[in-house]
């Protein structure tokens, strides 16, 4: 048997180095968090080559006397526990004792403190973990902590440290989460000499001292509670939307973490508003009772453990996806009867009718989408003339336009008057540079003196044409792809596939939202075989795949057999599907079989919708974008924005006519 061995203070104290001390940016976040925990209301660091060479911090707080200044050095000592009781209720960021003691193993470390007691300041300087130094120093009311040569006496470990601009960006990281974290606290960073931001006071500020103007203008401010919980931030749309998570910031009573639970319910709030392998810009932050988390959970407490996860998850997916909608409405074009109709309230939102609840993912979500666009049937068969009828393109181009004309028709033969319809022009310096979303038209309707000859005034397409302009003006297309259409003083640039795609996504969407798929049985029904694992998943999902189309009957053994599937998707590749929704519930973050669903509805509706290159004529564009009877959708079902709005002004300042 191997000889047991006490290890000295110097080894153990390196080991607990390994874990609290990771790079600069560790001996940052927890200096930093021991000034927030002093009560500091302005925090400065300053660091040199990444933080490797020197990390300086000077806080604002309580500061430590003589007394005890050698003691914050030691492991396991700390101001913030005194029995074991008071791990139920952790109020602070730091309490484990071992930030000073195991950055001070690795370093060399100087701190000078003064309390309001003293008459003047002390300091101890340490190396390697050892006391070399201490005695008084002048200093005002304050802490500083240098800290220098990181690694200097573990040449292993600094062999691992990264170059000084990439150590530097760790640093800047966590400097923004913790000025975030902390709206009410002054930070000010440097490096190298140079001050990067400055922070003098609330969250808004912070946001705006952190991040670029492009990313703070589109974030959008939430601040909603349920119950204990307060959930309040930023998210951002859909425009600076990242191809990585480190614009993601997560606090939790103030102390920022990551969080797997809370992300999903982000992502998954999000749905399909991004595009493929982006991610959200988000801030948030959760106040909640202490001893509902853990934070006792993780070494370096980047992670920590709620007592009801669910909750949790259930209310970050209900604050970010109320937030969304509230926002996200289609573009109105003129006078259409959409623009009328009393918009829904922000919580009126309907639930899902995707998914029963099944207790079987590690997370369980309760989404719920927004009621899905209605198109009426007259606006359908307007385009599938104009789109799919090849023989009609270019031979008569009103045809679609025939019901319409029979209506307007009986209208004037009932009132025996024709409207006009006159449209008021909104100011352009009015109007956000961002297009016209969800704002009700300004029109008047003014009725003709006499009664019109309808023979003798004009034609009846005429007269259409005369409606349609009053409501929007087409300018035509460019490019084959992007069709231009001016409206209340805007000028909308619209993808034609994207647009046209999200319609067909809304139709289909409804369909199965309404639970009225049609069923396509196979020829020969399909095998799905499974391990322990995937059998026990697709027994819980049955009857969930069964009210979507799929008809699933056990086939013995760990197998099943497919006999039917969503007329929708009856060219679906059933091999890929069930091959997705086992790789997305093994990844954990608890993606439903709906998700997928939507997937394959986004692939039908883009190979059904009008492709970039067609080629059409006004009277198509008129009608396709009169189909959208609750507006033009702003994006596609994959995320891609479909919609770009410019007013004069705009228009005014790429041309230098205003400076």
């Amino acid at each position: 048997m191997a000889k047991i061995n006490v290890l000295d203070s110097s080894v153990f104290n390196l080991i607990s180095a390994g874990e609290v001390v990771e790079r600069p940016s560790s001996v940052v976040k927890e200096l930093v968090e021991n000034s927030i925990d002093a009560g500091a209301t302005s925090i400065s660091v300053d660091i040199k080559d990444g933080g490797i060479s020197s990390i300086v911090i000077v806080d604002n707080g309580c500061g430590i006397d003589k007394e005890n200044m050698r003691l914050a050095f030691l492991p396991h000592a700390t101001s913030k526990l005194a029995k074991a009781e008071d791990l139920d209720n952790i109020a602070t960021l730091g309490f484990r004792g071992e930030a000073l003691a195991s950055v001070s193993a690795v370093a060399q470390v100087t701190m000078t403190s003064k309390t309001q007691d003293d008459e003047i300041g002390n300091f101890i300087t340490l190396s390697a973990g050892k006391v070399v130094e201490e005695g008084k120093r002048a200093i005002a009311q304050s802490t500083s902590i240098a800290v220098e040569n990181l690694f200097f006496n573990t040449p292993v470990r600094k062999k691992f440290l990264k170059k000084p601009k990439q150590e530097e960006a760790n640093v800047t990281a966590i400097m923004i989460q913790l000025a975030l974290a902390n709206p009410d606290i002054k930070f000010k960073y440097t490096v190298d000499n140079k001050v990067v931001f400055q922070t003098n006071g609330g969250l808004e500020e912070a946001v705006f001292a952190v991040y670029d103007n492009d990313i703070a203008n589109g974030l959008l401010p939430f601040d909603v509670t349920y119950d204990d919980y307060r959930i309040y931030g930023y998210t951002g749309n859909a425009s600076i939307a990242k191809h990585n998570r480190n614009f993601q910031t997560i606090i939790i009573n103030g102390r920022v973490i990551s969080n797997q639970t809370i992300s999903t319910a982000v992502s998954q709030a999000y749905g399909n508003r991004l595009m493929t392998r982006t991610f959200p810009v988000f801030v948030i932050n959760i106040v909640m009772p202490f001893d509902d988390v853990d934070v006792n959970v993780h070494p370096t407490k980047t992670d920590v453990r709620f007592a009801d996860s669910h909750k949790v998850f259930s209310c970050v997916y209900k604050a970010i996806l109320t937030t969304l909608a509230a926002q996200e409405q289609n573009l109105i074009l003129g006078n259409s009867s959409a623009a009328d109709k009393k918009q829904p309230e922000v919580n009126q939102i309907k639930e899902d009718k995707f998914d029963r609840k099944i207790d079987i993912n590690p997370i369980k979500s309760q989404e719920v989408v927004k009621e899905p666009s209605a198109v009426s049937n007259k606006n359908d068969n307007n385009i599938d003339v104009l789109f799919n009828d090849k023989d009609n393109i270019g031979s008569d181009k009103y045809q679609a336009l025939i019901e319409k004309q029979k209506k307007v028709v009986e209208e004037l033969k009932y009132k025996k008057e024709l409207p006009k319809i006159q449209t008021k022009v909104s100011d352009s310096s009015g109007i956000s540079p961002f297009g016209v979303v969800g704002t009700k038209p300004n029109t008047s309707t003014k009725m003709s003196d006499r009664k019109p000859d309808i023979e003798t005034k004009s034609s009846l397409l005429e007269m259409v044409e005369e409606q349609l302009e009053s409501e929007f003006k087409v300018i035509g297309q460019i490019f084959n792809t992007y069709l231009i259409v001016e409206c209340q003083g805007v000028v909308h640039f619209i993808d034609q596939h994207a647009c046209h795609e999200r319609l067909i996504y809304d139709k289909l969407l409804e369909e199965v939202n309404a639970n009225s798929v049609g069923i396509q049985y196979m020829l020969v029904p399909y095998i799905l075989d499974c391990n322990n694992n995937q059998y026990e998943y697709v027994s819980a999902i049955q009857d969930n795949l069964k009210d979507l189309g799929f008809d699933i009957q056990e086939f013995g053994g760990l197998s099943f057999k497919v006999n039917s599937v969503p007329h929708l998707l009856n060219d679906i590749n059933l091999a890929v599907f069930f091959d997705e929704l086992f790789a997305e519930r093994q990844s954990g973050i608890g993606l439903k079989n709906s998700d997928l669903i939507r997937d394959k509805l986004a692939q039908k509706a883009c190979k059904s919708a009008i492709k970039a290159g067609a080629q059409l004529n006004n009277d198509q564009i008129k009608t396709l974008l009169e189909s959208m009877k609750n507006g033009v959708p702003l994006q596609c079902p994959h995320g891609r924005p479909a919609v770009l709005s410019y007013t004069r002004r705009d228009f005014d300042k790429l041309f230098k006519r205003i400076i």
